[in-house]
């Protein structure tokens, strides 16, 4: 299973990063505690767990794909009870998050983080990431 982290941080401020985990089964999201509500880390990790079950890295030394634009948008309840969402289309992918839930600093910058690494990710099959080791 590819699993996404959210890791709520403290102390002085850090900004947004997007670790690869060495082992090969997702990434670490860190987030520093002023942009992220404590309320927002499961719900967070929850929906880029899902959302990333359709994407893995490129293979080493494949060339790079289309850049994909990112946008991590803050809206106020955007459905009916739910503070997260997203909506992965062809050339964008959007997030939609509860502004309680995420700073717009933090939003802004994962914007920007998710668009610059998307040519070394690829679209993969239904499936692809059931493995035993979390990636095939």
């Amino acid at each position: 299973m590819w699993v996404m982290h959210v890791e709520r941080v403290q102390g002085d401020y850090r900004e947004p990063e997007i670790i690869d985990l060495e082992d090969g089964t997702g990434c670490l999201f860190r987030l520093h505690e002023s942009d992220i509500a404590e309320d927002g880390v499961e719900p967070l990790a929850s929906l880029l767990t899902a959302q990333a079950q359709c994407w893995a890295p490129r293979p080493p030394g494949s060339p790079l794909g289309a850049v994909i634009t990112v946008t991590w948008a803050r809206v106020p309840k955007p459905a009916d009870r739910l503070e997260i969402l997203v909506e992965d289309g062809a050339t964008s992918i959007t997030y939609t998050v509860d502004p309680s839930l995420l700073s717009q600093r933090a939003a802004d910058y994962l914007s920007r983080l998710d668009t610059e690494r998307s040519p070394y990710w690829q679209r993969v099959p239904e499936g692809y990431h059931d493995s035993d080791t979390g990636v095939e």
